[in-house]
């Protein structure tokens, strides 16, 4: 396999990042030198190593975002990061926070801090694909964040949430989906028009 091959290969699939696994099925008859051509890549600096057994072409782009939401599937940004980008906090964030149904992981992806927080399966709707990226809506944002609070997994200071913008119906709706600690805090905030 040479540089041009592979670089035109990983073109034609539309993938920023790719693993071992992509490269066995676009090189079929390479599959038992993949480990190797990957290392002599990597070498040449051809490829850069994105996380353990995640590559990209060097100096390509890579939208972070759709990153961090496609290396661990299936998630969505949410908590921290959605409730920012919707300004309803208004702290400035250098890692990415997101919702996912498999187990709680951080992982550091091209130099930024993905952190995914395990929701119940159950909880895993409200979110819309958004420019290539799967991000929270404002509400289910606010109560994916009140539900890890709920739960003593998140510490945070409401009081200083902007909820003016929020759908009071759209969240009431979904805060009976999330059981009754949520349901309560989520009450509690909205009641005091914050």
């Amino acid at each position: 396999m040479k540089k041009e091959e592979l670089i035109k290969k990983i073109k034609e699939i539309n993938k920023k990042a790719f693993t071992a696994n992509d490269l066995k099925s676009l090189f079929p008859n390479d599959s038992r030198l993949i480990n190797t051509y990957i290392k002599r890549f990597k070498d040449a600096n051809v490829i850069t190593p994105i996380t353990r057994g995640l590559y990209m072409i060097t100096n390509d782009t890579i939208d972070i975002e759709k990153l961090a939401t496609s290396s661990y599937y299936p998630s969505y940004i949410s908590f921290e990061s959605a409730l920012s980008k919707y300004g309803i906090i208004n702290q400035g964030l250098y890692k990415i926070t997101l919702a996912t149904t498999r187990h709680s992981k951080k992982v550091t992806l091209l130099g930024t801090e993905c952190e995914y927080s395990k929701i119940n399966k159950d909880l895993f709707f409200g979110f819309n694909l958004m420019d290539g990226v799967y991000i929270a809506e404002p509400e289910k944002a606010f109560l994916d964040m009140l539900y890890l609070v709920a739960l003593g997994k998140r510490k945070t200071n409401y009081n200083e949430w902007c909820i003016n913008s929020l759908n009071h119906n759209k969240l009431t709706k979904y805060a009976k989906l999330f059981g009754k600690a949520t349901e309560k805090l989520s009450g509690k905030i909205l009641g005091r028009g914050i």
